[in-house]
């Protein structure tokens, strides 16, 4: 289904130890509202390229990062005995090896600058950049003229000095405004330069970068000889020296009909000098109001505005139609996030885009009655047109931004693919690019180099990026298929196109072009079938792209152009010298190359030196553009030259990349966290730590969410062909982290949501398989070894069976349910006064999810196995509790809720990275115990302080290693997935359950409250039992089993979507639960995703669903799991959720703070199918109908919004102290 919404739990309930039903989706199910994750930093936001470490991404700002990742005992040791944070909230900077800056005033002390002079020379050139303020250097400056005697001139060198450092800290004049038409894109390009409004815009005329000033030989070689001799391929076709594939090329192709597009030899350019993706969203308004739906910020799915395009090979087109599939990615997520209700959808009805706009009715005289039939009249014609106005700005709103995000996108691919590839930085393991938006600034030795300037693109750039050298073998045959097909000569139906003369040509060319559908919907695409919504298959596309990232691109030199191309490279030639564009020399001189004395300069080649001899006579008389052409290409060097394209255009095409991202106030001085929102300016950024920088795979997983594995190198490095980086990635020893196996698509998720068809799955182990094994073996392997495959969640054996009743063993044992409680009891309000704040008097604030509930199970985690954990009680700890809690959540994550493609890669390579670092402390931890039967002397004085639940630490170890089993399976393959899985099930259901009782529960507070202070073992079993209705009724709850065989299962819907709840939090019962069931087919290979959340909703099963009731049977909440794996700890996790939420539940007064701060940002998960359709059978896109099934499963943020994440990360509460 394309564009369904079908959700995924943001993460399941377990039991305290890990959690037999989160879910891991390497199926093509994923949150768009989960894991866009690990949130990309990029220059703007730090004001370097340096970016943070991946784990420490993944939360808010303001918490720590683990960069170390322990790689030996040594160090662990090493850390264990430092002393505790002097602060109590951990620092990134207890991480970062950094030189501590010095000040300027220790600057100039220690370069022992001694007159005013140098001074003044220093102070003018440091003015723009960092200054500590504590220094008091201006008040020292004051000072210092107020000591001067008057009319001195080195007071007023210093005066002058100070003046010109308070005018360089503002913009003269400023590169950006406020104005509404400064704030997106125009769609002709215009109002990039706010003081020069047409500068680049569409319709303009061509700069010129380079005057001809040398006298030219009027009389010129007929282009078709030059053609014939400098040009023409013929049959000798030249692969690319570094095996570059046609992908590279189609993105250049999409490049140069952004920014060049010239009608017959004009000088004027029909397209603005921006990349601002003009094939795709039209050159004009009228351009892009046919590629828009006008609907919720929408393409029209799997289309694009340029015509031309469709003379050019598939794969160019396929690129566009990804990007197109990429804006409505955004589209749909930064309605579901409405930053800061900036995308607040209008509450009328949703109108017809087709229908015109109502008039706009004339305000009646203020005298008339306002009861009369005139005044309603205008009531009601205002009321539409107001509504009608509401859905333009909501549409255009989000459309406008989206396309600031997707041009984000492009630009950073453009940056980080294509020009990486073309310097052969893709050859190193570095992750630098020449990046024009890197804050160089304040320099000390000279101005900044300006940006946000505008751009105006010249007529020699527009023959330098004429690559038609570069065609493939394959593409030329298309291409000559293509143009018997299409262009059709008005009297020799039989004469080839490359005999056409450029007259006929180009009545040719305009015939095609006229017979092409106005409505890019309308038109067909490399013979690909639309379906009934739009949409082309996934499949046939990505078949297309798969096909284009094997196939070999050509070299570039004298004689590689295809001859189909004889007509279009005519007309090059023609309008070169239309133009008066100035030699090949010249153009080198403007560039600062030296220029060529001998023809064997330009050509080493006997042959080619021949031919240019001939035509020209000297290498002065050389035309730029056939110069260009027959120019020697660069050899292959790595780093630096990966293009190997000829000298002259290499050099120019770097300063043009360059001045098109500098020159451009939408990816300088307007790129912003604050124009983009923070969800979409991470989207649009990179990761120095994933790819080395390389952002092409955002932009296939979004496109093809089922076709490519999270590792496939088909999507990581498209740009060179699959065999040539086998050998690249070998060489830097990363070729291990991909895989190798051609795409193949697979489909989507099969739903179940009845409690019987979930539970008929769960409990048949034989036909329905967990699916997480690989997951944690990958996590845990060892060089040369695998563990954890008889873990008891790894699979569905006799030896799963056996290591789970290890494990239950060992953890229900002696008197732990005193133990978990008082534990509790103890560490929660402990915490709650450490970390609350005083924020009124008699009034306390705490963050409950990021400083309390996290915090709480991270240490009972600590406890139970003894972690070295570092705070108030045992400064000599390994991680403090954020680390900690960051280390374990992203394993968990990595192995349950690994539920979007685009993010799988990164999340998978750090949570190995982590992993290990854990691992080996966990190593350390178990060989203590093991050989001593305690812990060691270092090791106790590391667990100094948390000795309240002696039947676990060390004992639990005793236990689990008991049976004599090698210690390294012990750690890496039971011990490690155990710590791995409970902390994030555990806090995520806690947090759930008191927003639900903060919210739609809030009635039942007072009695909570007073059932909270009896402290009897009859009130205690009534928190025990509300808690448990709060996750019922709020828990995000889903697992996934694969098909093992063929099988047919009965289903319904219990819930349904309550269409006056926008939110999606409360369906509606389904009253006809019986009429609406249906057989649900699931072969073999297929996963499904269990619903637990329905199910706990299920009629059938609890009546009163919607309802809080403490008299249903313990047995019956699903969301501890159902069948063999159902949670091996849920007696220890009742105990210790019900010990939390008691001591919560007993604050006085509680409440959420105000405004979002108090509220978990959340919304309903879903799945990402690759696109969008248009509305099939009368539907509109948006609107609620009650007949859909309800999903109740929810993805959650960061705090800053930047990232989806899958469980809470804050929300803060306040309560009367």
């Amino acid at each position: 289904m394309k564009g369904g919404q079908l959700p995924i739990c943001s993460a399941p309930i377990l039991d305290l130890l890990f959690s037999p039903f989160s879910f891991s989706l390497s199926s093509s199910l994923y949150l768009p509202t989960i894991f866009h994750s690990l949130p990309s930093h990029s220059y703007k936001s730090t004001g370097t390229l340096a970016r943070m470490s991946q784990a420490q991404e993944q939360f808010p700002k303001y918490q720590p990062a683990l960069t170390e990742k322990l790689a030996a005992v040594r160090d662990v040791l090493h850390k264990s005995i430092s002393p505790i944070p002097p602060h109590p909230e951990p620092s990134p900077s207890t991480t970062a090896q950094e030189a501590e800056p010095t000040s300027l005033i220790q600057d100039v002390k220690n370069l022992g600058f001694e007159d005013v002079d140098t001074l003044v020379d220093f102070l003018g050139s440091a003015v723009r950049g960092q200054i500590d303020d504590n220094d008091l250097l201006l008040e020292r400056l004051i000072e210092l003229f107020s000591k001067l005697p008057p009319g001195t001139v080195k007071g007023k060198k210093l005066e002058y000095g100070l003046i010109n450092q308070l005018w360089n800290g503002v913009e003269h004049p400023p590169m950006t405004t406020l104005a509404e038409e400064h704030k997106y894109r125009a769609a002709d390009g215009s109002n990039n330069n706010i003081h020069n409004p047409k500068m680049g815009a569409a319709g303009t005329a061509y700069a010129r970068s380079a005057p001809p000033i040398a006298y030219q030989t009027p009389d010129q070689p007929e282009p078709s000889l030059v053609f014939d001799m400098l040009f023409a391929r013929g049959d000798d076709f030249k692969p690319h020296p570094n095996k570059i594939s046609s992908v590279l090329f189609y993105l250049a192709t999409i490049i140069t009909h952004d920014i060049f597009q010239t009608d017959g030899l004009s000088g004027i350019n029909q397209t603005s000098s921006y990349l601002d993706l003009a094939p795709l969203y039209g050159r004009n308004q009228k351009e892009q109001d046919a590629v828009r739906t006008k609907l919720d910020g929408r393409l029209k799915p799997d289309s694009f505005s340029s015509k031309r395009v469709l003379g050019f090979p598939p794969g160019v087109g396929v690129m566009l139609i990804m990007f197109n599939r990429f804006h409505n990615y955004v589209v749909t997520q930064l309605a579901s996030i409405n930053e800061n209700n900036r995308f607040d959808r209008p509450t009328g009805p949703v109108p017809d885009p087709s229908d015109d706009a109502p008039e706009v009715p004339e305000k009646p005289e203020s005298d008339v009655d306002q009861d009369s039939a005139e005044y309603k009249a205008y009531l009601t014609k205002k009321a539409a047109s107001d509504s009608w106005n509401a859905w333009v700005k909501y549409d255009n709103d989000l459309f406008q931004t989206a396309r600031l995000i997707t041009c984000g996108l492009y630009v950073s691919i453009v940056l980080r693919d294509y020009v990486r590839t073309i310097l052969n930085m893709n050859r190193t393991a570095s992750s630098w690019a020449l990046d024009p938006r890197t804050n160089e600034g304040k320099s000390i030795l000279r101005g900044e180099t300006p940006e946000g300037t505008g751009n105006q693109v010249s007529v020699e750039f527009n023959l330098i990026y004429r690559w038609h050298c570069t065609i493939s073998p394959k593409d030329d045959k298309w291409t000559q298929e293509v143009f018997a097909k299409e262009l059709r000569h008005p009297s020799e139906p039989n004469k080839k196109v490359e005999d056409f003369t450029l007259k006929e040509f180009g009545h040719a060319v305009r015939d095609w072009e006229q017979r092409i559908h106005e409505d890019p919907i309308q038109r067909g695409f490399a013979d690909l079938k639309r379906g009934k919504d739009g949409c082309f298959r996934e499949e046939d596309l990505a078949k297309i792209f798969k096909e284009s990232v094997e196939d070999v691109a050509g070299s570039y030199g004298a004689n590689r152009i295809p001859d189909i191309m004889k007509p279009i490279e005519l007309l090059g030639i023609m309008s070169a010298r239309k133009w008066n564009v100035s030699s090949l020399n010249e153009v080198r001189k403007h560039f600062g190359l030296k220029p060529y004395d001998r023809f064997e300069d330009i050509n080493p080649d006997p042959e080619v030196v021949k031919k240019l001899r001939y035509l020209y006579g000297t290498p002065d008389q050389v035309e730029m553009y056939p110069g260009l052409v027959a120019e020697k290409a660069k050899p292959p060097m790595a780093p630096g030259s990966g293009l190997c394209g000829n000298f002259t255009m290499t050099r120019a095409i770097l300063s043009d990349a360059v001045a098109l991202v500098r020159g451009d106030r939408f990816y300088t001085v307007d790129y912003t966290p604050k124009n983009l929102t923070n969800w979409g300016f991470n989207q649009a950024s990179y990761d120095h730590n994933v790819d080395q920088s390389h952002v092409l795979y955002k932009l296939v997983y979004r496109a093809f969410p089922n076709s490519f594995k999270q590792n496939s190198i088909y999507a990581h490095f498209p740009m060179t062909v699959p065999s040539e980086n086998k050998k690249i990635l070998e060489s830097i020893d990363r070729a291990y982290l991909y895989s190798w196996d051609e795409p193949k698509t697979k489909t989507s998720t099969i739903p179940v949501f009845s409690h019987k068809a979930v539970s008929e799955i769960l409990y048949n182990q034989t036909d329905f398989k967990v699916i997480w094994g690989e997951a944690i073996r990958h996590l845990v392997a060892q060089p040369g070894k695998e563990y954890a495959k008889d873990f008891c969640l790894a699979g569905d054996g006799k030896a799963n069976l056996v290591n789970r009743t290890l494990i239950r063993k060992a953890l229900i044992s002696g008197p732990w349910e005193q133990e978990v409680w008082r534990w509790y009891t103890h560490m929660t309000p402990k915490l709650l006064e450490q970390n609350s704040f005083p924020i009124r008097k008699g009034v306390r604030e705490v963050d409950i999810v990021r400083d309390l509930i996290n915090l709480t199970n991270t240490r009972f985690n600590a406890a139970l196995f003894c972690m070295p954990i570092k705070n108030e009680d045992s400064p000599w700890g390994v991680y403090t509790d954020q680390e900690l809690y960051m280390v374990v959540a992203t394993l968990f994550q990595s192995v349950f809720l690994d539920a979007d493609v685009a993010n799988s890669f990164k999340l998978r390579t750090i949570a190995r990275e982590l992993g290990q670092g854990l691992g080996k402390l966990m190593t350390v931890v178990v060989q203590a115990v093991a050989k001593a039967g305690f812990i060691t002397d270092i090791v106790a004085k590391i667990r100094e302080g948390e000795a309240s639940l002696p039947t676990f630490g060390n004992h639990l170890i005793e236990r689990l290693i008991a049976d004599g089993k090698d210690l390294d399976e012990i750690i890496w393959g039971t011990i490690m997935p155990v710590v791995t899985a409970n902390v994030t099930n555990q806090s995520q259901v806690m947090a759930l359950c008191i927003d639900y009782f903060l919210g739609e529960g809030k009635q039942y507070l007072g009695e909570l409250y007073d059932l909270a202070h009896q402290n009897t073992a009859e009130a205690d079993e009534k928190l025990m039992k509300y808690m448990l209705e709060g996750c019922r009724l709020r828990g995000t709850v889903a697992v996934y089993r694969e098909a093992a065989t063929n099988q047919v299962v009965t289903d319904y819907a219990p819930c349904l979507l309550d269409p006056n709840d926008p939110s999606s939090r409360s369906p509606v019962v389904n009253d006809d639960m019986e009429g609406t069931k249906y057989e649900v087919k699931i072969p073999k290979g297929q996963r499904v995703l269990c619903n637990l959340m329905t199910a706990g909703r299920d009629p059938t099963i609890f009546e009163a669903p919607g309802e809080v009731r403490l008299d249903r049977p313990l047995e019956s909440y699903v969301h501890f799991g159902l069948g063999p794996h159902w949670c091996a700890g849920k007696e220890i996790s009742r105990v210790a959720q019900t010990s939390m939420f008691k001591q919560i539940v007993g604050l006085k007064n509680l409440r959420r703070a105000e405004g979002g701060r108090g509220k978990l940002k959340n919304m309903p998960a879903g799945v990402w199918n690759g696109q969008v359709g248009l509305p099939v059978g009368g539907a509109q896109n948006g609107a609620g109908n009650k007949s859909e099934p309800w999903l109740g499963l929810r993805a959650f943020m960061t705090a800053d919004q930047s990232s989806y994440w899958p469980v809470p990360t804050t929300m803060k509460i306040e309560w009367d102290a």
